[in-house]
């Protein structure tokens, strides 16, 4: 709810501006390389995937992935239902 709220206010402030819209930038690397093996912030991972002082690597990386498909479809939602 949160995301789709904040793409609506981008959508309403800008939509005059901007003719294509994109949610996400490589939502893959941000679940795999902040979650994952901790190269990118937050930095969260586990042995031996990298040397960071929190995270779980087995599970974090799905939960993210799954959340940023879940605030896409949201904002898409949004987009389709009052802007289209």
């Amino acid at each position: 709810k949160d995301f789709a709220d904040y793409a609506d206010f981008c959508f309403k402030t800008f939509g005059d501006r901007v003719k294509n819209w994109m949610t996400f930038n490589e939502p893959r690397v941000v679940a795999a390389l902040g979650y994952d093996n901790g190269f990118f912030a937050p930095g969260r991972c586990s042995p031996p995937n990298g040397n960071c002082s929190a995270g779980n690597s087995t599970t974090e990386p799905y939960i993210v992935a799954h959340n940023l498909i879940l605030s896409h479809a949201a904002a898409v939602e949004r987009y389709r239902t009052k802007y289209q």
